[in-house]
């Protein structure tokens, strides 16, 4: 079945710190992420952006949906070592990105990317989704 897809490809460009972690986890299920979020018309301050390089506003797409971010102005790199102008994405399902200071949570619709990963092929819930994108440092 096909799905349309509401892109907020503007995203949420967020940079935060957190508690140090003795070392980056493959698994982030249980992990506290405490990035500080940027509203949509905060990001015209910030020194990048992120976007879905391969999909569109209103894209209409069948599962599984492959997903690229792109990023301009910043580095990806994995969750760990603290870096200005680096970071790494969080996919959004449902949402066009969280509200400053709000912790990307962990679960089945918020996913983070903490392997520095600029790809990923998810399947979606039928019928209209709308899909963020937020990137931000950190130490898992």
């Amino acid at each position: 079945m096909k799905k349309t897809l509401l892109l907020s490809a503007l995203g949420a460009i967020a940079f935060s710190c957190s508690q140090p972690a003795e070392a980056p986890a493959e698994n982030h299920e249980g992990h506290e992420h405490n990035h500080e979020s940027m509203a949509p018309e905060e990001m015209n301050q910030a020194t990048g952006r992120v976007f879905f390089a391969n999909l569109e506003n209103g894209d209409t797409v069948t599962n599984p949906v492959y997903i690229e971010f792109g990023v301009e102005g910043m580095e990806v790199r994995p969750a760990g070592e603290i870096l200005e102008g680096t970071g790494h994405h969080h996919l959004l399902i449902g949402n066009a990105f969280l509200a400053k200071g709000e912790v990307v949570p962990v679960d089945s619709v918020n996913i983070h990317y903490g392997g520095g990963q600029t790809s990923d092929t998810v399947t979606l819930p039928m019928g209209e989704v709308r899909l963020g994108m937020q990137f931000a440092n950190g130490v898992h």
